[in-house]
């Protein structure tokens, strides 16, 4: 069966971390069940806003729409699951219950197969979302010309199907399937970081080219002005992911080198927090960094406040 080894692998881990650290999971339980609202509301905030957002490019607007409703689905069911996963093994092991064989081979598979495909996606976004503002700032009198809505939909959908198939490999590889992680987080942060650090040559770049033409045309001057908000406002997304998955890749790293040592693989758990940590905090980015964004954010919470008051 598809999984059964990954799902007894994922179990006899779930069995040592329960039994010596159960404070883990219990941590994991409870930020979880708070955050999966912080999410989902947030993220259902961003998207309405984006969908009316007239001042986000277009190609830019529908990869914003992708990362928010990919960390919606993470809101509503990765992180209310996980929580009651080990909410539940929590207390059966309060109760000094720890036989989980129950939970396989569908449960487990059921809960971390989607959220290792969510959290891929979103992270695969993000660094989709960096190319396009490196795209933006290097190419930018061709960008509209070579980034198109129909090349962007393409994308989209290669991205998505991909990331499939890289959930497939990481629960048909059991006993690589952390090192797999790892070296799709170092590649991707690898690649995003050298994106934005191109992105800021390229930017000073024009500011400097800004200054010292004054017979440079008004368009071109709030074209490039433009540009360099775009790429600021995409790079605290990158900030806020970086935080959020960096983590992640060390505590990796170091389960790859040596997976005997219960810390590390306390840690590796404990870092999955922060991961998706990240969905809750990408549109508190989105509402802070785009004004249009978060005004609209605001008067729909405040119609919502009205209306419930005009209700009562």
């Amino acid at each position: 069966m598809v999984g059964a080894e990954f799902c007894r692998k994922k179990l006899e881990e779930l069995v040592v971390v329960i039994r010596l650290k159960p404070i883990t999971y219990l941590s994991i339980c409870v930020l979880n069940a708070i955050f999966c609202f912080v999410a989902t509301l947030g993220n259902l905030l961003v998207i309405r806003a984006l969908w009316n957002a007239s001042s986000v490019a277009f190609t830019l607007k529908k990869m914003f729409l992708s990362l928010a409703f990919c960390d919606l689905v993470i809101g509503l069911f990765s992180q209310p699951t996980l929580a009651a996963l080990y909410g539940v093994t929590v207390h059966k092991a309060a109760s000094g219950n720890f036989d989980f064989d129950d939970y396989c081979p569908v449960i487990i598979t059921f809960v971390m197969a989607p959220t290792f495909f969510l959290t891929a996606v979103s992270f695969s976004l993000i660094a989709a979302i960096a190319v396009d503002r490196l795209f933006a700032v290097s190419i930018h009198l061709r960008y509209q010309e070579l980034v198109t809505e129909k090349r962007v939909n393409i994308g989209l959908v290669v991205l998505w199907l991909s990331n499939v198939l890289t959930t497939f490999f990481f629960m048909e590889l059991p006993s690589h399937n952390e090192l797999l992680a790892v070296i799709l987080q170092t590649i991707g942060l690898i690649l995003i970081t050298i994106a934005y650090f191109r992105i800021f040559q390229v930017v000073r770049h024009h500011q400097n080219q800004i200054h010292d033409q004054n017979q440079i045309q008004n368009g071109q001057a709030m074209q490039a002005a433009r540009v360099k908000k775009s790429a600021l406002n995409a790079f605290y997304v990158y900030v806020v992911s970086l935080v959020c998955f960096m983590p992640s890749a060390l505590a990796g790293i170091l389960l790859v080198v040596d997976n005997s040592r219960l810390s590390t693989l306390v840690a590796y758990n404990a870092t999955s927090i922060l991961v998706l940590l990240n969905s809750s905090l990408n549109p508190l980015v989105y509402c802070w960094r785009y004004r249009e964004i978060r005004n609209i954010v605001k008067n729909t919470v405040k119609k919502m406040f009205l209306n419930r008051q005009m209700a009562q």
